[in-house]
């Protein structure tokens, strides 16, 4: 069987037999392929991906918002307890943000006043008597962060209808309130003296 017999060459014997051979392989590797195509299943095909649904506007960041008046803390504050009569007097308004998140605070000049009453509470000065400038002014104000306004009084009275020639304030007790619109400090005293 291994010596093949017969009127062609032997050459042409073993290349029929490598073909045979060749093509029964092919026949059972497809038969194996096919058996597992029809028992195992198929492979599951790729889902196509599903249409892009509609765009997603990704919203900015919000601004921070308004403090509330809980949160804001106002102070009047004076570098010194005494001050000559008649000698400028340096003041200060500190507000700050007392809260635990940044917001924004409208501090515009017609909201903020400082105002100097006698011991008795009778008006002498304030930093709005005569002053109608507005101003834009909204800090964002982080937790503990202040905001500080300096306002100088001349030592002169003022009244709001702005009557000219105004005499300096008397020697005496005195004390300074600074408002935030609704706010209110405690007031901070100070003497003129001789």
């Amino acid at each position: 069987m291994l010596d093949p017999n017969g009127p062609l060459s032997p050459a042409v014997y073993w290349r029929r037999r490598v073909v045979a051979i060749a093509a029964a392989l092919l026949a059972l590797v497809l038969l194996v392929w096919g058996a597992i195509a029809l028992l195992g299943g198929s492979e599951p095909q790729p889902q196509a991906a599903p249409p892009p649904g509609p765009p997603v506007a990704v919203a900015a960041d919000e601004p921070p918002p308004q403090c509330p008046d809980e949160v804001i803390r106002v102070v009047a504050e004076l570098p010194r307890p005494e001050f000559k009569a008649g000698d400028r007097v340096p003041m200060s308004m500190v507000i700050t943000n007392a809260g635990d998140r940044p917001c924004v605070r409208d501090t515009n000049r017609t909201l903020r006043e400082l105002t100097v009453t006698s011991q008795a509470g009778k008006h002498v000065w304030s930093s709005n008597d005569c002053y109608a400038e507005s101003t834009n002014e909204q800090p964002l104000l982080q937790p503990g962060q202040s905001v500080r306004n300096d306002v100088e009084w001349s030592g002169l009275t003022s009244t709001q209808d702005c009557a000219p020639d105004q005499p300096k304030a008397a020697e005496g007790q005195y004390q300074v309130v600074a408002r935030l619109a609704s706010l209110n400090s405690a007031p901070a005293e100070f003497r003129l003296t001789p």
